[in-house]
């Protein structure tokens, strides 16, 4: 029995979108790419590369000339509160990339949307897809892990750097620790609070376990792994590389070579193509997904408490714009 193919439309089609998204979503034999929302004056080359069928310049054009299952947010996090609340109030479901707003506040709004009209909202901590730390994270109970140490490290910073990228540790550390935090204390270091140098934090959850997270910005080179420990199980895990679980002293390795893993791209192996595959299965099954709204507030809510603990900035710097990801 042929399954019916499931209109998407794509808000923004700029680097990012190009390298993890879009190529997961062409893969896809039930995907029909209906639409898409650039800025660019001609759209026909990414009209063509990924096979739209047609090319909007706004969201609220997109949605009143479309008929769409779903739809992907993966502009600037400055354009994520304003393309999502439109989706949803069309009753259209939403894969919104991180984070899902600037603000907290704006985050429960739309976690509270997405529940009121019934729709699904899915934020794109691809983390959490990554065979490795899938991996790791099978190895403990649902409880969690006891003890998990999070580190995401590089050279240079940004703009908002810890916002923008410690993040995906943050969630990590929810995800492997279980329950809820209690208490947070951090440290930032550098003299830009704009841009810092890097954030260290120590995170006590309800249930008795503890996570660190350690985000420095002026490292030699750029490195992401995670160690996490409890019930006699440890979990060593190299992003995207590889994951060591030793349990009862024997240890078992799982490495992503490129042998050992089809010649992956970083769009399996970071978890971007996992977490659009999740998006769409739960565009058909109506269930919650993994990284719901409800857990991107969550984990929103832990970060601000980490970047005010550290004497951050919660919001954006009045007249400064986020453009990593180029807007397209």
């Amino acid at each position: 029995m042929s399954v019916r193919r499931l209109r998407v439309g794509v808000v923004g089609a700029g680097n990012i979108a190009s390298i993890a998204q879009l190529p997961s979503l062409v893969a896809r034999d039930d995907v029909e790419l209906a639409a898409l929302v650039t800025r660019r004056e001609d759209p026909e080359p990414l009209m063509r590369r990924w096979g739209f069928h047609r090319a909007y310049g706004t969201v609220e054009d997109m949605l009143g000339s479309e008929q769409l299952d779903a739809i992907f947010i993966l502009t600037p996090r400055s354009e994520h509160v304003h393309a999502a609340r439109s989706a949803l109030e069309a009753g259209v479901d939403v894969f919104c990339e991180k984070p899902l707003a600037t603000r907290l506040d704006d985050a429960e709004m739309l976690e509270r949307l997405a529940t009121e009209n019934g729709r699904v909202l899915m934020v794109g901590f691809n983390r959490r897809f990554a065979p490795v730390y899938e991996s790791g994270r099978a190895a403990f109970s649902a409880a969690g892990a006891t003890f998990c140490v999070a580190q995401k490290n590089r050279a240079g910073s940004e703009y908002r750097a810890t916002f923008e990228n410690a993040i995906h540790m943050i969630d990590l550390i929810r995800w492997y620790c279980g329950g809820e935090p209690v208490e947070v204390t951090a440290r930032a270091a550098g003299g830009d609070q704009w841009q810092e140098d890097g954030v260290a934090a120590l995170v006590h959850f309800d249930n008795g376990h503890t996570g660190v997270l350690m985000a420095a910005r002026n490292a030699g080179n750029w490195g992401e792994k995670l160690d996490a420990y409890g019930d006699a199980v440890s979990a060593e895990i190299l992003a995207p590389d590889s994951v060591r679980i030793t349990r009862d002293g024997a240890t078992a390795i799982r490495e992503m070579t490129p042998e050992a893993y089809g010649w992956a791209t970083a769009t399996h192996t970071l978890g971007f193509a996992g977490a659009v595959d999740h998006f769409l299965e739960r565009v058909r099954d109506r269930g919650e997904p993994l990284t719901s709204g409800r857990e991107a507030v969550k984990t929103q809510a832990l970060l601000e408490w980490i970047l005010s603990a550290a004497g951050l900035p919660t919001e954006e710097q009045v007249g400064r714009e986020w453009s990593s990801h180029a807007k397209k």
